[in-house]
This record gives structure tokens, C-alpha cells and sequence, in this order.
């Protein structure tokens, strides 16, 4: 207790700072120790509550779930954030944005305590796992503070940094670049801080091209394409990492030159995506040999898609239509139509 105390007064220095976040503590102690587990951590003059909660139904494989709530030296003066640590959806909710909003439906505002936020995490993981196939309403939750200071020691399960120079204009910066299967973040660091200069979705990379130790990234924002070029020390690896993140399968199983997706360009998944969520629950309400063959048919398109562009998702849907066959019920109708 020491310890956090000393933590406490070494983080935030006003006293009306140092009696809330005392309260503040206080306050998670009432809270279920079998639904949240808390722990606390110091990221340099900031302070971390992580928050660990039992695995949810269609989210995480079966794993804990850790939320994080961030205080910035400057709380309550400023608001905290939220983020989410662990592996959720594809694409990643895991990536550094911050879900305050989204958690509460409103602003925050002073007169919120810190435990009433954790205690709206549970609706807001059901609201994840009622779109976790929709894949815009993903990339729609929670934002990221442009031009302000950005936390890169989290702890995020789906991001990747690498260390690189960005061209512009014949000239070199020195950059950090974070990876994930949602979004590319463009970092600098000053006087040790990362801030964050630009916000890129991975949807939006349309090609990536190795030129010596040089990656040429190719972007598309409606009907507008720029290119951007980073030379880095590791290439090789941050070549693999981003097809990876982009297309789910490693620069070694694709043509590293040139990566455009075109066969799939024109694929509309997301409605694909819609077709099967609607079939599914069809097959809640009444399973008819219509709905069924529906449902297989939508998986195996699925499956055909996601075994070109990411492994990952290939695994998904080959395992939901294996869960399905199994099903006594639907063998029943499947034998009777043999």
C-alpha cells in the first residue's frame, strides 16, 4: 500500500489530483473481484489500471479479456481512456484507440468514477460481439487523438512497431511506425514522447512494393492514390509483418514486388459478412433445409475468400461450418437428402 501511495504522489502532483485518485482506488474495491480482477502499473508519469474479465462467447478464443483505463498525469483535469489489450475481432480493436465514448454512449465528464466505467465494460464487449463480423462498425469504434502524445507501451496484443525514415521531399525524418490489421500509425518521438502525426486504415493500402532497403506504400483514399516511402534497417521483416497485417499471409507466401489484391477488389465481403450474421440467426429461430443450405453456401464463399487473403479468418469459417455440420440436427437433414 506503501508503494502505491508513493506511486500516486510521484504521478500526480496536486493535491486535489492526488485526493481523487485515492477515492478513486478506493471506489474499485467494491467491485466483484471474480468479474474484474485490477491490476495497477506506472508508464512513465502516467498511471495504468488494467483490467482483466472472463472470456466472452465468440470473442478471444476462450482467453481473459484485459481492458486498460489510462490516466494522464493531468487527471481528472483531463479525461481517461480507454483501450483494449487483448485479440477480440479481425480487424483489431487492439490497436490503441480509445473507446471511452463508445463504453459510456456519452462524454466523460469529472463526475464519473472510475469503477462506473469498468462496470459498462461487459455491454460494451456485447456490442463488439453483435458486430464482430461487421467490419466498418468495427472500424468505427473509438478514435485516436491526432498531434497529441501517444502511449506505445500499453501492452497491445495486434500491433507491431518498427523504427524507420520516412522520404518527403528528398529529405529523411526519423519515424516510428506502428502495424495492425486496422489501422497504420505514422509516430515521432520528441524529448522521448511518441506523438502521433497520422492515421492510415490498412484497408487503404493498396500495394506495397521493396526497392532495396526502401518499402513504397501505395494508398487509396476515395479515388485518389499517394505514395509514401520508408527505407528501415530489418526490411525483410517489416515486409512480411505488413502483408501480414494486410492480407493475413507473410510476404514468403506473396510475391513480395507487388501486392494489389486485384482478384478481390471487386468482392463485396462485408455484404457477404451481413448474408451469413442473417442466416445464422434464421438458424437460431427455425432450421429448414433452405436456411441450412444457405448458411453452408455463404460459409464456403466465405472460406474460399478468406483462404486467399487471410489465414486467420480461413480457420474461422472452416470452423464454424465443421460446428455445424456436426450438429445432430442438421445431419438428420443432410442424411435425408441423400
Amino acid at each position: 500500500m506503501d508503494n502505491l501511495d508513493n506511486q500516486i504522489v510521484n504521478i500526480f502532483k496536486n493535491e486535489i489530483q492526488i485526493k481523487r485518485i485515492r477515492k478513486e482506488l478506493k471506489q474499485l474495491e467494491i467491485l466483484d473481484k471474480k468479474e474484474f480482477k485490477i491490476t495497477l502499473k506506472q508508464l512513465s508519469n502516467n498511471l495504468q489500471i488494467i483490467v482483466e474479465m472472463q472470456p466472452v462467447v465468440q470473442l478471444n478464443q476462450g482467453k481473459p479479456i484485459k481492458f486498460c483505463l489510462y490516466l494522464d498525469n493531468k487527471f481528472p483535469f483531463v479525461f481517461p481512456k480507454v483501450h483494449v489489450l487483448s485479440h477480440l475481432t479481425k480487424p483489431t480493436l487492439a490497436d490503441g484507440r480509445d473507446y471511452i465514448e463508445d463504453v459510456l454512449h456519452q462524454q466523460w465528464s469529472p463526475s464519473i468514477l472510475l469503477n462506473e466505467i469498468i462496470q459498462k465494460f461487459p455491454k460494451f464487449l456485447d456490442q463488439v460481439r453483435h458486430h464482430k463480423d461487421n467490419r466498418d462498425q468495427l472500424l468505427s469504434l473509438g478514435k485516436y487523438n491526432q498531434d497529441q502524445e501517444y502511449e506505445g507501451q500499453l501492452g497491445l496484443e495486434d500491433v507491431e512497431f518498427f523504427q524507420c525514415k520516412e522520404i518527403i521531399n528528398g529529405r529523411s525524418y526519423q519515424k516510428i511506425i506502428q502495424l495492425s490489421n486496422s489501422h497504420i500509425l505514422m509516430l515521432e518521438s520528441q524529448n522521448k514522447v511518441l506523438n502521433l502525426q497520422s492515421i492510415q486504415p490498412t484497408k487503404d493500402l493498396v500495394k506495397v512494393e521493396k526497392i532495396d532497403n526502401s518499402a513504397v506504400l501505395t494508398w487509396k483514399s476515395d479515388d485518389n492514390f499517394r505514395s509514401q516511402t520508408l527505407t528501415l534497417q530489418n526490411i525483410d521483416q517489416f515486409m512480411d509483418s505488413i502483408l501480414l497485417y494486410k492480407t493475413g499471409s507473410s510476404g514468403k507466401k506473396i510475391q513480395e514486388e507487388e501486392v494489389t489484391l486485384q482478384k478481390f477488389e471487386n468482392f463485396e465481403i462485408q455484404k457477404l459478412l451481413d448474408q451469413v450474421s442473417y442466416y445464422e440467426k434464421q438458424l437460431e429461430q427455425e432450421l429448414t433445409p433452405q436456411i441450412l443450405n444457405s448458411l453452408m453456401n455463404s460459409y464456403q464463399q466465405a472460406i474460399e475468400y478468406f483462404s486467399a487473403v487471410s489465414d486467420e479468418d480461413f480457420k474461422e469459417y472452416v470452423m464454424r461450418l465443421q460446428n455445424l455440420i456436426g450438429r445432430e440436427d442438421v445431419q438428420k437433414i443432410l442424411s435425408n437428402k441423400l
